[in-house]
């Protein structure tokens, strides 16, 4: 529990924005209302800090500051909020030693996925070699590592065709202006590297990326207010900042192979399926006896493929904690920054109005959304 600090009560907002904020006697929280005509109720100008040292929560009184740069550079915010060209740079910040051990620790949780991978590639490079000597084993290894490289292309052109960004429309553009120059300042970060841009989904965040490329949501954009776009968008360059698109990077290219063959497997019977139809309508002996040889030879492809594809996706599922820790490391960062309830509330709303993101791996476990999960770890962060 805090102590010491200020009376819960109406205070102006300690990032600065145009309204007051509720501060509950411990943090602050998401209730926000219009700036009282009146003098502000005096606080003790001294953050209110958890006991574990922590600077989740800053009292009354308190302006979260930006974090330092390195010494000897200055830090110049982008006094024109988000650059004509929807691009933020990073500025001195460089990668901690607690980032590389975080990644580091991230990037051996993908062991489990690194073998199901190879329970595909390994039996398929086998049957090639005993065709094609060497060459032959060398194949699958050489599309693997190429559609890795194709699926993680950091340029622009990638990115808007195989994922669907875009730039930020008129609107979105205004939105974003003055949190995005918020957050950048508050990171110590300066604009014209970094390029801002859209992602359309219902969800409260992008994948992390890489390259020079910050993703935003639709709905984050278009729906959030200021201050809680801001900690989302904080919670982004907090990706970039902490090296999280690493691991992430690491696992797409480790589930390459099951998806590929997952895709495979979902569109094989495709084929057969329309013979089959074609038989039946045309009451052709030939035509049943051939799409019956079709179908056992692709039930026996399947049976064949049923192992490897099995034990792929089981690695991909135990590897999956560690992409979700780069979320829960990002969202560490925001609460650092001071935005905290800010994120906690953006989470919230996305959960009430079921922008969860489930997916079949999540349905399939019963294990809860990531959203949920994040949003409990931030109530016990922000409530210790």
């Amino acid at each position: 529990m805090v102590t010491g600090g200020p009376p819960a009560g109406w205070y102006p907002d300690p990032g600065g924005q145009p309204f007051e904020r509720f501060w509950d006697g411990r943090v602050w929280t998401a209730g926000t209302r219009a700036a009282s005509a009146g003098q502000a109720p005096a606080a003790p100008v001294h953050p209110v800090r958890p006991q574990d040292g922590r600077p989740a929560a800053y009292g009354p009184g308190v302006t979260v500051p930006p974090r330092p740069s390195a010494p000897g550079r200055a830090v110049v915010p982008h006094s024109g909020g988000l650059p004509p060209s929807g691009s933020i740079e990073r500025g001195p910040a460089r990668p901690t030693r607690s980032n590389l051990v975080s990644v580091t620790v991230s990037v051996l949780m993908l062991i489990p996925a690194a073998v199901g991978a190879l329970a595909i590639v390994a039996p398929i490079a086998y049957g090639l070699h005993l065709v094609w000597p060497v060459w032959g084993a060398l194949a699958p290894f050489a599309a693997w590592v190429l559609g890795a490289v194709v699926a993680t292309w950091s340029r622009e052109t990638i990115q808007r065709a195989w994922y669907g960004y875009r730039d930020p429309a008129a609107e979105e553009h205004r939105r974003l202006a003055e949190p995005s120059r918020r957050a950048l300042q508050r990171l110590g970060v300066t604009a014209g590297r970094y390029r801002l841009m859209i992602a359309e989904s219902d969800g409260v965040n992008a994948p992390a990326v890489t390259g020079r490329t910050v993703v935003m949501t639709s709905y984050a954009v278009n729906t959030l207010p200021a201050d809680r776009m801001e900690a989302v968008l904080v919670h982004e360059l907090g990706h970039h900042l902490g090296l999280h698109a690493v691991p992430v990077v690491c696992y797409t290219l480790l589930t390459l192979p099951v998806r590929a063959l997952w895709w495979l497997l979902a569109r094989i019977w495709q084929p057969v399926r329309r013979m089959w139809a074609i038989a039946k309508r045309w009451h052709t002996p030939f035509g049943f006896l051939v799409s019956s040889v079709f179908t056992v030879a692709v039930a026996l492809l399947v049976v064949v493929l049923a192992i490897p594809v099995g034990i792929a996706f089981v690695g991909a599922t135990l590897a999956r904690p560690s992409t979700d820790r780069t979320e829960f490391l990002a969202d560490a960062a925001v609460v650092d920054a001071g935005l905290g309830p800010q994120l906690l509330a953006a989470l919230e709303t996305a959960i009430e109005a079921g922008h969860t993101g489930t997916d079949r791996v999540t349905r399939l476990l019963s294990v809860q959304p990531l959203v949920i999960r994040r949003a409990q770890r931030l109530r016990r962060t922000l409530a210790t």
